[in-house]
């Protein structure tokens, strides 16, 4: 994703002082500063814009899928090798052999499964240490990894 972001503003940056060029060449002094200061502008305010586009497309697409999700609040606690979470539409039991690593932020922890599926555990949740020392333990010598990052922050 980084290369990604990187590769589109140098990319546009070089186009439009590219057509600022070709401009200069032909004597059209107006549109060559135009181009010029357009890409000036872009090669300092671009990774700015980025960061604010992306982040709202993820907004937008968290609460368009997980609208039905978001504010639910779900019982969640461990059985026989088990996670189990249950909120008003069920039951769902998921094998502790099954997570695949498990990523942690200030805000939240994420319990990624091998087919895909993660499950989100708000750090405001009452006895979230409780839970989060006791799921340390249970996986513990299954090689899972755990990954903390309390600074992270939206780039």
């Amino acid at each position: 994703m980084k290369n990604k972001r990187i590769r589109s503003w140098v990319l546009t940056t070089l186009v439009i002082l590219g057509l600022g060029l070709l401009f200069f060449q032909k004597e059209d002094k107006f549109l060559a500063y135009y181009f010029f200061i357009s890409g000036a502008v872009c090669l300092f305010f671009y990774p700015l814009y980025y960061r604010w586009r992306y982040k709202i497309f993820y907004e937008k697409f968290i609460q368009q899928n997980y609208k039905n999700r978001i504010g639910v609040i779900t019982e969640i606690g461990f059985e026989d090798g088990f996670i189990i979470s249950k909120d008003k539409s069920g039951e769902e039991k998921v094998r502790l052999t099954e997570i695949e690593f498990i990523y942690e932020i200030k805000d939240n922890l994420f319990i990624r499964m091998k087919n895909g599926e993660t499950m989100a555990i708000p750090s405001k949740m009452p006895d979230y240490t409780v839970f989060k020392n006791d799921l340390s333990k249970l996986i513990s010598n299954l090689g899972i990894v755990w990954e903390v990052e309390l600074d992270w922050k939206w780039k």
